[in-house]
């Protein structure tokens, strides 16, 4: 006959290293999928699949909607660690529909946090653009000052997350290729300059001053894995290095032969400017980021030369222009 004891084991057991990845088809979430199989974890992704007409990597699936927070949390059952990655991403897409995105970067986090078991670790992606324009290096203790409803989204949901004590990564701008299932994004600065270096042979620096972090695909992923494994608690600034715009396109083109650098006025819609210090996450995660630029470029070049990516300038590569059209 089987104790208490040992029925709450037994079904301990049975949701151990089970994840439910909500997002999990984009362009960090597909990575991401990949290296919890490759760490041994039980994933099913949940998503829309918003940007692609189909979803054919050979993992457990859930097709479904975040802001349906009753099937969330029925699907939510059978796991003990749900990692919150979809979104409206980006300050272009966020700016098309600020209701809609409301509704799915707040709303929605907001509802799931509450309504899940507190037994549930909750993994979040947040941003650094919660700190918008700002002098000094800053810290997850900095003061916030989000420019627009992508930044100030992420931000108010930030709070539920802690309330359960779950994990909240501030990315930092991001860059690289992802899996080979999901759609490249092409509104991110390294990624556009380097296909831009290729395709023309010339890049454009918008304002060029600006600092950003930035961190690659590849140690996002890493990140979010050890988070699984440890269930760290609290907010983590993950980024590999603070870079002047002007100066990462410089680099670009140095790595590309025969490109030439333009310079324009920065557009207004984009004031941002921060530098971050990550020495937290340095000191908790035993992951340190590695990927570099040039890695992340090396790779890129063949990838366009070889015309892997028939379009790279395709709308569907781009969030803002994607979600506006989608929106007419």
């Amino acid at each position: 006959m089987l104790t208490g004891d040992l029925i709450l084991k037994l079904k301990n057991m049975e949701t151990k290293n089970k994840v439910l990845l909500i997002g999990g088809s984009g362009y960090i979430g597909g990575l991401t999928t990949d290296y919890l199989i490759r760490d041994g974890f039980d994933v099913t992704v949940y998503d829309n699949i918003l940007y692609e007409e189909r979803y054919l990597k050979p993992v457990n699936f859930i097709y479904g909607d975040i802001r349906d927070t009753d099937k969330i949390v029925q699907v939510s059952k059978e796991f003990n660690i749900v990692v919150l990655m979809a979104a409206l991403v980006g300050d272009p897409a966020c700016s098309v529909d600020p209701k809609l995105t409301e509704e799915i970067n707040f709303t929605a986090i907001k509802d799931i946090c509450l309504s899940l078991p507190k037994d549930k670790h909750v993994i979040f992606m947040s941003t650094c653009s919660v700190y918008g324009a700002q002098d000094g290096i800053l810290n997850e203790e900095s003061v916030t000052n989000p420019l627009s409803s992508y930044a100030s989204t992420k931000l108010e949901s930030e709070k539920y997350v802690l309330e359960r004590n779950g994990t909240i990564f501030r990315l930092g701008t991001v860059f690289g290729l992802g899996d080979t299932y999901s759609r490249v994004r092409m509104d991110l600065v390294v990624n556009v300059l380097t296909m831009k270096a290729i395709k023309y042979g010339e890049i454009t620096i918008n304002g060029g001053e600006q600092w950003r972090p930035i961190i690659s695909v590849i140690d996002i992923a890493e990140y979010v894995v050890e988070a699984c494994k440890e269930k760290y608690q609290g907010i983590y600034i993950l980024s590999k290095e603070n870079v002047i715009i002007r100066e990462l396109g410089e680099k670009i083109a140095k790595i590309i032969p025969n490109v030439s650098v333009k310079y324009t006025e920065i557009s207004f819609q984009d004031a941002r400017n921060y530098r971050v210090d990550n020495t937290k996450s340095l000191t908790i995660f035993k992951y340190q980021p590695k990927v570099t630029v040039e890695d992340e470029v090396s790779r890129m070049v063949n990838v366009f030369k070889e015309n892997r990516v028939k379009n790279p300038e395709d709308i569907v590569y781009h969030n803002g222009l994607y979600i506006k059209k989608l929106n007419k």
